[in-house]
């Protein structure tokens, strides 16, 4: 074992990852929670809500050393990668060709974000939410901070599921590299408390996640809210959502309501 070659490559993955956290964070941070607090009806999610100073704090600790630990795993495997380990992820566009690349960016993408919401209702059952994933859900106005802090069991199961297409099917790294950065990112905007459009089609609006934080069983998805229209889990103006509403589609308002359409985002 290179211990210094290892070592050298978790600093590496890891400072990645935190200075991915900082800086798009720290960007949202001062742009509006500094400098626009005292206009929070124009840009936040939900102007009456923010996070106490140490709430703030503890979610920026947990979700830095999420990611050091997160760092940690990647920079592992990497190092192993290096040192000959065989896997499907190819390094040379020619191996396959530009078309397969291209398609399989794509595919990675969808697949991850699958993967996710399928992960994220499970994290929603009732003893797994009450014992791992209410950790995250401690901050019902989320900010930018807030990415990342998770119980850190949820944190090593989501990995694990995100490396599991990369055992499987043959991607450019590259191709990876750039998908795990555009999660990353997407997910501090997602998480930022900010109210922001997304200029790419497929990429809901934050409102659409920081609803997950107001009404928490619910609009279970990463970046696609196709998994949440397909599985009736996108919240619904007529139901009623909450911490004790488990399952992912709301209660019903009386005996005799019905579902009606989902919220338009």
């Amino acid at each position: 074992m290179d211990w210094a070659l290892w070592a050298g490559l978790v600093v590496v993955s890891a400072i990645v990852g935190v200075a991915v956290l900082w800086v798009v964070g720290g960007y949202y941070e001062i742009r509006y929670y500094r400098n626009r607090r005292h206009e929070p009806e124009t840009w936040k999610c939900q102007p009456k809500r923010f996070m106490s100073a140490e709430k703030r704090h503890e979610a920026m600790l947990l979700s830095s050393a999420n990611l050091i630990m997160a760092g940690t795993i990647s920079g592992t495997l990497i190092y192993f990668l290096v040192r000959g380990w065989q896997t499907p992820i190819y390094y040379e566009v020619s191996d396959y060709g530009w078309l397969w690349t291209l398609a399989s960016t794509v595919l990675l993408f969808v697949l991850m974000d699958a993967l996710a919401y399928y992960t994220h209702r499970f994290l929603h059952l009732k003893p797994i939410y009450r014992k791992i994933h209410r950790w995250h859900h401690r901050y019902p106005a989320p900010s930018p901070w807030v990415v990342t802090a998770l119980h850190p069991v949820e944190m090593l199961l989501l990995q694990v599921v995100t490396f599991i297409p990369l055992m499987i099917i043959p991607f450019h790294y590259l191709s990876i590299i750039g998908v795990l950065i555009y999660i990353l990112v997407f997910n501090i905007i997602d998480h930022s408390g900010v109210r922001l459009e997304s200029r790419w089609p497929w990429q809901g609006p934050s409102l659409y996640h920081d609803d997950h934080h107001v009404y928490f069983h619910v609009n279970f998805g990463q970046h696609l809210m196709l998994w949440d229209r397909l599985h009736g889990t996108l919240r619904r103006l007529d139901r009623r959502y909450g911490d004790d509403v488990f399952g992912g589609k709301g209660a019903a308002l009386d005996e005799t309501s019905s579902p009606g359409p989902f919220v338009r985002y």
